[in-house]
């Protein structure tokens, strides 16, 4: 039924509980297990008088942080007995891994309700409602 399981995890309590739901679920029908990540960059300005300077993102920092979440979300899916591998993907979170779910043929797409998302996205919806409205497979969102 589901034999390519995608699941985006982000370091939330969420995102932990839908990465174990997902290699459940990838051990009960057999199937592999991906795990994917989009950092959100967060971009930092400062006022000079009329101006404003902006502060480059440091990419290796970001990178960093990015294979350390998804080390972590490595060891979860081993302790619930299933390997599964890592992507860090790039852009909008619900975009990207909408555009991976598709380019990888997933057959289900698992995903926090809530995750570490920012203030915008309380205001303009969360990844998990964006998944679930624009997937061309199923999606489950796990509390």
């Amino acid at each position: 039924m589901f034999k390519k399981i995608l699941v985006s995890f982000d370091g939330s309590d969420h995102a932990e509980s839908a990465l174990r739901v997902a290699a459940d679920l990838a051990e009960k029908y057999q199937g592999s297990l991906e795990i994917v990540h989009v950092p959100e960059l967060q971009t930092t300005a400062i006022a000079v008088g009329a101006s404003a300077v902006v502060i480059p993102v440091n990419e290796e920092k970001v990178r960093q942080a990015a294979d350390d979440v998804l080390a972590r979300a490595a060891d979860i899916a081993r302790q619930s007995g299933h390997d599964a591998t890592t992507q860090v993907l790039q852009g909008s979170p619900a975009e990207a891994i909408l555009h991976h779910a598709t380019d990888t043929g997933a057959d289900l797409i698992v995903a926090g309700r809530r995750g570490l998302g920012t203030l915008r996205g309380l205001l303009m919806g969360s990844v998990s409602q964006k998944l679930t409205a624009h997937a061309t497979c199923p999606v489950l969102t796990v509390l």
